[in-house]
C-alpha cells in the first residue's frame, strides 16, 4: 500500500512538471487557461464533495467535518500570507496583486502623509490624485538652486514639502513660498515659457512631476486635465480664509478617501514590476505551491486501500496542478529563475509530493476513524481555501463569465467518475 500511495501521489503531482514545461515552452492563451484552471476547479469541487466530505461523514460523523474544515481552511489562509510575505507572492496572479495592491498602499499612504497638507491638491479627485502619486519624484536642492528660470520651457511641476523659495520676475522680489506650496503647475498643461524665476533660499525637499510623465498619464486619464485646470481656475479666487484646524480635518478626510481609492488595477511602471519579481524567492514560491498541494497528498494517500478508489480525485488534482505550475513557472522567470532550476523545484516538488501521500497512508492505518476523519476534513478545508482564494478568481478574471460551462462540465465529468467509481 505504501507504494501504490506512492505512486499515486506522483501521478497526481506529475502534472506540475507538464504545467512548468508548458509556462516555458508555450504560454497558452488567457481563454485557454481559464478554461483549464475553471475545469479543475470543477472536479476539485466535486471531489471534495464526493470523495472527501460524503466519506467522512459516514463513517466519523458532521462533527469532524465542521473542526476539520474550518482548521484546514484557517491553517492554510495563515501560512499562505506568511509565505506570500516573504517572497512566494508571485506564484499566482491572484496573490500578485494582492502584493501589488498592499505595496501601492504603503507607497500612497508614505507620500500623502508629505502631500496631505497642500490644499491645492485636494480639488483633484481621490482616483485623480492616486494617479498621479506613481509620478512623483523626491527632489532635495540646496540654497541658491535655480528650480524654474524665467523665459524657459515649462516642462515640470514641483511641490514643495519643506523649505522656501523666492519668486523673481526679472531682479525684483515677488513673493516666497513655503511648504505646503505648489509651483509650475501651468507647464503641465500648456508646456509655456516660464513668466517667474524660483530660486531655494533654504535647503528644500520637493516633489517633482515632469510633463512628459504627466502627458503619458493624460493619455490613459484625461479627466486629469479638468482637474488640474479646477486646481489653476482656484488658485486665480482663492482666499486664506480657512483655519488650521479646519484645513487638518480636511487633510486627514482627503488622506483617507485617497488611500480608500487605492485600485489593484492601476498599472505599475515597468522598473516597478521589475523589482517586485526580484523581491519574489524561488524557495518561497516552491513552499507555497507545495501547500497548495500538500492536503491533496495526504487525502489521495488516505484513499489508498480504504476501498474508496478516488480516481476523480486523481484526476481534479492532475488537471488544477497544470495552470497552477504554469502561472507560477511564468512567474519565477519574471523573478530571474532560469529554467533547468524551475523545471528542479517543480520536480521537487513532485517528489514530495508522493512521499506526503505515503504519510497520508500511514497515518490512515494508524488512527481511529473520528482522528482520520478529522484529518481528511482539514485536508478539505485547505483545498476549498485554495480553490476560493486562487483558482476560481482566477479563472473568472482570465475567462469572464465562460468559465461558468468549464466549471460546471469538470464538476458534472467528477461526479461521473465517481459514480463509475463505485459502481465498481
Amino acid at each position: 500500500m505504501p507504494l501504490e500511495a506512492l505512486f499515486q501521489g506522483l501521478l497526481g503531482a506529475s502534472s506540475l512538471l507538464i504545467g512548468a514545461v508548458l509556462g516555458i515552452c508555450w504560454k497558452p492563451g488567457r481563454v485557454i487557461t481559464a478554461a483549464i484552471m475553471a475545469f479543475g476547479s470543477g472536479t476539485l469541487l466535486a471531489a471534495i464533495a464526493f470523495d472527501i466530505t460524503q466519506p467522512v461523514f459516514e463513517n466519523a460523523g458532521f462533527l469532524p467535518l465542521l473542526v476539520g474544515f474550518v482548521l484546514g481552511g484557517t491553517f492554510f489562509t495563515l501560512i499562505i500570507n506568511y509565505i506570500d510575505d516573504r517572497g512566494g507572492f508571485i506564484r499566482h496572479p491572484s496573490s500578485s496583486r494582492r502584493f501589488f495592491y498592499h505595496h501601492r498602499q504603503e507607497e500612497t499612504s508614505e507620500v500623502l502623509d508629505e502631500i496631505a497638507h497642500v490644499e491645492m491638491l485636494h480639488n483633484l479627485s481621490p482616483s485623480e490624485v492616486q494617479a498621479i502619486i506613481p509620478l512623483l519624484k523626491p527632489l532635495t536642492v540646496e540654497p541658491g538652486t535655480t528650480l524654474c528660470e524665467e523665459g524657459t520651457p515649462g516642462d515640470a511641476m514641483f511641490i514643495i514639502l519643506s523649505g522656501e523659495a523666492d519668486i523673481y520676475k526679472g531682479p525684483q522680489l515677488m513673493a516666497q513660498l513655503g511648504a505646503g506650496e505648489m509651483f509650475g503647475e501651468m507647464a503641465l498643461l500648456t508646456g509655456e515659457e516660464r513668466s517667474a524665476s524660483v530660486i531655494a533660499r533654504t535647503p528644500m525637499k520637493l516633489y517633482e512631476l515632469d510633463k512628459s510623465d504627466f502627458d503619458g498619464m493624460l493619455t490613459r486619464s484625461p479627466h486629469l486635465a479638468s482637474g488640474l485646470s479646477r486646481i489653476l481656475a482656484r488658485r486665480l479666487r482663492e482666499t486664506t480664509q480657512s483655519t488650521a484646524k479646519a484645513r487638518e480635518k480636511s487633510d486627514g478626510q482627503w488622506r483617507q478617501q485617497v488611500l480608500d481609492s487605492v485600485e489593484v488595477d492601476f498599472p505599475l511602471s515597468e522598473q516597478q514590476i521589475q523589482q517586485l519579481a526580484k523581491s519574489s524567492a524561488p524557495l518561497a514560491i516552491l513552499v507555497g505551491t507545495l501547500m497548495d498541494n500538500i492536503p491533496e497528498a495526504l487525502v489521495i494517500g488516505f484513499n489508498v486501500g480504504s476501498g474508496h478508489l478516488s480516481s476523480s480525485f486523481l484526476m481534479a488534482v492532475f488537471i488544477s496542478n497544470i495552470p497552477e505550475a504554469l502561472s507560477s513557472s511564468v512567474g519565477m522567470q519574471q523573478a530571474g529563475t532560469k529554467a533547468r532550476r524551475i523545471l528542479t523545484l517543480w520536480g521537487g516538488a513532485v517528489m514530495l509530493s508522493g512521499l506526503t501521500a505515503m504519510l497520508g497512508n500511514f497515518l490512515s492505518t494508524v488512527a481511529n476513524d473520528w482522528v482520520l476523519g478529522t484529518a481528511q476534513a482539514l485536508a478539505g478545508g485547505a483545498i476549498l481555501a485554495m480553490l476560493s482564494s486562487t483558482m476560481m478568481p482566477e479563472a473568472y478574471e482570465m475567462g469572464g463569465g465562460t468559465v461558468t460551462y468549464s466549471t460546471i462540465a469538470g464538476f458534472l465529468v467528477g461526479f461521473w467518475v465517481v459514480t463509475l467509481s463505485a459502481v465498481g
